[in-house]
Protein backbone atom coordinates (compact mmCIF):
# COMPACT_ATOMS: atom_id res chain seq x y z
CA UNK A 1 0.00 0.00 0.00
CA UNK A 2 1.40 3.34 -1.02
CA UNK A 3 1.02 6.32 1.41
CA UNK A 4 0.16 9.62 -0.10
CA UNK A 5 0.86 12.99 1.61
CA UNK A 6 -0.68 16.38 1.00
CA UNK A 7 0.35 18.29 -2.04
CA UNK A 8 1.46 21.89 -1.89
CA UNK A 9 -1.78 22.99 -3.55
CA UNK A 10 -3.87 21.17 -0.96
CA UNK A 11 -1.85 22.74 1.89
CA UNK A 12 -2.26 26.24 0.44
CA UNK A 13 -5.98 25.68 0.00
CA UNK A 14 -6.34 24.46 3.61
CA UNK A 15 -4.37 27.47 4.88
CA UNK A 16 -6.49 29.90 2.81
CA UNK A 17 -9.75 28.40 4.14
CA UNK A 18 -8.43 28.55 7.71
CA UNK A 19 -7.45 32.18 7.20
CA UNK A 20 -10.92 33.06 5.85
CA UNK A 21 -12.57 31.34 8.84
CA UNK A 22 -10.30 33.16 11.30
CA UNK A 23 -11.04 36.53 9.70
CA UNK A 24 -14.78 35.81 9.87
CA UNK A 25 -14.55 34.81 13.55
CA UNK A 26 -12.52 37.90 14.45
CA UNK A 27 -15.01 40.15 12.64
CA UNK A 28 -17.88 38.48 14.51
CA UNK A 29 -16.11 38.93 17.87
CA UNK A 30 -15.38 42.60 17.11
CA UNK A 31 -19.02 43.22 16.15
CA UNK A 32 -20.12 41.56 19.39
CA UNK A 33 -17.67 43.67 21.38
CA UNK A 34 -18.94 46.89 19.73
CA UNK A 35 -22.53 45.90 20.51
CA UNK A 36 -21.64 45.09 24.12
CA UNK A 37 -19.76 48.37 24.65
CA UNK A 38 -22.58 50.31 23.01
CA UNK A 39 -25.05 48.65 25.41
CA UNK A 40 -22.82 49.59 28.37
CA UNK A 41 -22.84 53.21 27.18
CA UNK A 42 -26.62 53.16 26.74
CA UNK A 43 -27.12 51.90 30.32
CA UNK A 44 -24.68 54.45 31.79
CA UNK A 45 -26.31 57.33 29.89
CA UNK A 46 -29.78 56.11 30.86
CA UNK A 47 -28.71 56.16 34.51
CA UNK A 48 -27.31 59.70 34.15
CA UNK A 49 -30.17 61.15 32.14
CA UNK A 50 -33.27 59.29 33.34
CA UNK A 51 -33.19 56.69 36.10
CA UNK A 52 -31.15 58.41 38.84
CA UNK A 53 -32.59 61.95 38.47
CA UNK A 54 -36.15 60.56 38.48
CA UNK A 55 -35.41 58.39 41.52
CA UNK A 56 -34.11 61.43 43.44
CA UNK A 57 -37.10 63.55 42.38
CA UNK A 58 -39.53 60.81 43.42
CA UNK A 59 -38.00 60.65 46.90
CA UNK A 60 -37.82 64.45 47.12
CA UNK A 61 -41.48 64.81 46.14
CA UNK A 62 -42.43 62.52 49.02
CA UNK A 63 -40.50 64.71 51.47
CA UNK A 64 -41.72 67.76 53.36
CA UNK A 65 -40.81 71.27 52.17
CA UNK A 66 -39.50 72.23 55.58
CA UNK A 67 -37.26 69.15 55.66
CA UNK A 68 -35.24 69.87 52.52
CA UNK A 69 -31.72 71.28 52.70
CA UNK A 70 -30.89 72.44 49.17
CA UNK A 71 -27.33 73.04 48.10
CA UNK A 72 -24.69 73.12 45.42
CA UNK A 73 -22.56 69.97 45.46
CA UNK A 74 -24.62 68.39 48.24
CA UNK A 75 -28.18 68.35 49.50
CA UNK A 76 -30.39 66.37 51.88
CA UNK A 77 -34.05 65.79 52.66
CA UNK A 78 -36.17 63.71 55.00
CA UNK A 79 -37.58 60.49 53.65
CA UNK A 80 -40.43 58.26 54.73
CA UNK A 81 -39.13 55.32 52.71
CA UNK A 82 -37.62 52.39 54.59
CA UNK A 83 -34.89 49.97 53.61
CA UNK A 84 -37.40 47.93 51.57
CA UNK A 85 -38.37 51.13 49.65
CA UNK A 86 -41.83 51.18 51.25
CA UNK A 87 -43.46 54.49 52.18
CA UNK A 88 -44.46 54.67 55.88
CA UNK A 89 -47.35 56.58 57.45
CA UNK A 90 -47.82 57.16 61.17
CA UNK A 91 -51.06 56.49 63.09
CA UNK A 92 -52.48 59.88 62.04
CA UNK A 93 -51.84 59.30 58.33
CA UNK A 94 -48.80 61.58 58.05
CA UNK A 95 -45.42 60.46 56.73
CA UNK A 96 -43.37 58.59 59.29
CA UNK A 97 -39.95 60.10 58.65
CA UNK A 98 -37.24 57.44 58.62
CA UNK A 99 -34.39 59.96 58.56
CA UNK A 100 -32.35 62.11 56.19
CA UNK A 101 -31.26 60.94 52.77
CA UNK A 102 -28.17 62.87 51.74
CA UNK A 103 -26.40 63.31 48.42
CA UNK A 104 -22.96 64.79 47.76
CA UNK A 105 -20.61 65.11 44.84
CA UNK A 106 -17.14 63.68 45.44
CA UNK A 107 -14.88 63.97 42.41
CA UNK A 108 -17.03 62.81 39.50
CA UNK A 109 -19.23 60.54 41.67
CA UNK A 110 -22.61 61.27 43.23
CA UNK A 111 -22.76 59.59 46.63
CA UNK A 112 -26.03 58.74 48.38
CA UNK A 113 -26.45 57.90 52.05
CA UNK A 114 -29.74 56.55 53.34
CA UNK A 115 -30.54 56.77 57.08
CA UNK A 116 -29.88 53.05 57.65
CA UNK A 117 -26.54 53.00 55.81
CA UNK A 118 -23.27 53.51 57.66
CA UNK A 119 -21.30 54.60 54.59
CA UNK A 120 -22.43 56.48 51.47
CA UNK A 121 -22.57 54.50 48.25
CA UNK A 122 -21.85 55.59 44.71
CA UNK A 123 -25.10 56.27 42.93
CA UNK A 124 -23.73 57.75 39.72
CA UNK A 125 -20.44 58.56 37.99
CA UNK A 126 -19.35 60.99 35.27
CA UNK A 127 -20.67 64.19 36.86
CA UNK A 128 -19.19 67.68 36.90
CA UNK A 129 -21.75 69.12 39.27
CA UNK A 130 -24.99 68.58 41.13
CA UNK A 131 -27.31 71.13 42.68
CA UNK A 132 -30.73 71.42 44.26
CA UNK A 133 -32.14 74.95 44.21
CA UNK A 134 -35.34 76.18 45.84
CA UNK A 135 -37.58 78.23 43.55
CA UNK A 136 -41.07 79.26 44.62
CA UNK A 137 -41.98 76.20 46.70
CA UNK A 138 -40.45 73.77 44.21
CA UNK A 139 -36.94 72.51 43.74
CA UNK A 140 -34.82 72.30 40.62
CA UNK A 141 -32.44 69.32 40.56
CA UNK A 142 -29.59 69.74 38.06
CA UNK A 143 -26.97 67.15 37.20
CA UNK A 144 -24.05 68.30 35.03
CA UNK A 145 -22.94 65.24 33.10
CA UNK A 146 -19.58 64.72 31.42
CA UNK A 147 -19.71 61.18 30.03
CA UNK A 148 -16.92 59.79 27.88
CA UNK A 149 -17.88 56.25 27.01
CA UNK A 150 -16.63 53.45 24.85
CA UNK A 151 -18.70 54.31 21.79
CA UNK A 152 -20.22 57.72 22.54
CA UNK A 153 -19.84 60.85 24.64
CA UNK A 154 -22.34 63.18 26.29
CA UNK A 155 -21.80 66.54 27.92
CA UNK A 156 -24.71 68.57 29.23
CA UNK A 157 -27.16 69.24 32.04
CA UNK A 158 -30.17 67.21 33.10
CA UNK A 159 -32.71 69.21 35.10
CA UNK A 160 -35.93 68.09 36.76
CA UNK A 161 -38.43 69.91 38.94
CA UNK A 162 -39.74 68.48 42.22
CA UNK A 163 -42.46 69.92 44.43
CA UNK A 164 -42.68 68.34 47.89
CA UNK A 165 -46.34 68.18 48.91
CA UNK A 166 -46.18 67.45 52.63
Amino acid sequence: MKRRGLTLVEMLLAMALSFVLMVAMIATLQAGQRTFLSALDAVALSDCQYRVPREIVQKLTASGREQVTPGNGSFAFAGAFDQAHEFHLDAEGRPDWQGLTSYRLEGDRLLQKEPWETQPRTLLRNLNGVSLRATGGAYLLTLSIDYHGYTRDFRGDVSLWAAPVH
